[in-house]
């Protein structure tokens, strides 16, 4: 006969922390392991309707994940070859624009003096670090290039996880006690995961072009790459387009005209006002059952655990942890802090 122990509240609060922090650490600690798995993971999901299409159309096994490999492989090769060569030659030639930005920070500066605004000595000294500036824009390249060079891994990592999947309903099945809350648990993670994901790469995938084929008709530099980061940081709610928008509006600065400067923000701005507020809540519908400062705050978390790939998955990973918090009394209570709104009383 097992006794339980009589733990005060302040000591269970405290060991709960406690454990919190190992679990946080732990897990940025094995941020490089973790992220190509956890991102093979979501491609796994992406990949099962696609899996579960062939084999229904009597396509065996095997094939259907060769074929579902090989076109994977196809997606990832066509990336690294089309955009990979722009990401290693714009972070090579940065020392480009160093130059010129500096030359644009001085005219700026004397325009402001002329019109009577007082610039601070220290900025007229070049204590403004252009330096910094623009090699932060080559840091903000730093995650994707990296995801690039474990490509192989991942799909590796991808093989395997859908081999597993094809098994695991049963595996839970077998388990003791009563497996249909699991079961269900589990389905609803797998649906709620492949539709937000499936409708955000649609989204996604129209702002990336729309905004590539305009900065190839204003002839911006590197308007491949610039579309690629559209397309991949609209996946980062709130604040993913402004951070996609900064790279591809500060080299405008550096290289062209205030008239096509213009136009490119103002095109950022339409897009994005048009996509996160008209066609995006059109599409998705309902909402993601997460409140506003949760998906901010889960955008910070994750993206401080696993680094620029967890701000891409924050919204999926923390929809996942907001179904597993649910399923326990216990624990309801922080999904229910988690949700957009209160449960409606019984």
């Amino acid at each position: 006969m097992s006794t339980r122990l009589n733990i005060p509240v302040g000591l269970r609060i405290l060991l709960t922390l406690a454990a919190f922090v190992v679990v946080v650490a732990g897990m940025s600690a094995a941020r490089p392991i973790l992220v190509p798995v956890l991102f093979a993971a979501f491609l796994a999901v992406i990949c099962g309707p696609a899996m579960a299409w062939l084999v229904g159309h009597k396509v065996p096994r095997p094939l259907a994940l060769l074929l579902v490999f090989l076109a994977m492989a196809a997606i990832g090769g066509t990336v690294v070859v089309v955009i990979g060569q722009s990401v290693y030659s714009f972070r090579d030639n940065l020392d480009t624009f160093k130059e010129p930005l500096q030359g644009k920070v001085a005219a700026l500066a004397q325009t402001l003096a002329n019109v009577g605004i007082e610039v601070p000595a220290k900025v007229r000294s070049g204590s403004l670090n252009t330096d910094l500036a623009v090699d932060s824009l080559g840091s903000l390249l730093g995650g994707l290039t990296d995801l690039f060079g474990k490509g192989l891994f991942v799909l590796f990592c991808f093989v395997f996880i859908v081999l597993e999947a094809s098994g695991f309903p049963a595996k839970v099945a077998a388990m003791p006690g009563d497996t249909s809350g699991r079961q269900a648990r589990w389905e609803k993670i797998l649906t709620e995961t492949r539709r937000y994901v499936a409708l955000k790469t649609v989204i996604s995938l129209a702002t990336g072009a729309t905004i590539g084929l305009l900065l190839l008709w204003l002839k911006v530099p590197y308007a491949p790459l610039w579309a690629l980061l559209a397309f991949l940081f609209n996946f980062i709610p709130n604040i993913g387009s402004i951070i996609a928008a900064v790279p591809a509006i500060a080299v405008t600065f550096i290289v062209k005209d205030s008239s096509t400067l213009a136009q490119v923000i103002v095109m950022y701005l339409v897009v994005n006002l048009m996509v996160g507020n008209i066609i995006e809540p059109k599409i998705m519908g309902r909402g993601l059952g997460l409140s506003t400062l949760v998906v901010f705050l889960s955008l910070v978390f994750w993206g401080y655990v696993l680094g620029p790939i967890g701000m891409l998955l924050s919204v999926p990973l923390t929809m996942i942890v907001k179904i597993v918090l649910s399923a326990s009394d216990d624990t309801r209570w922080l999904s229910i802090l988690l949700s957009d709104e209160a449960p409606k009383p019984a």
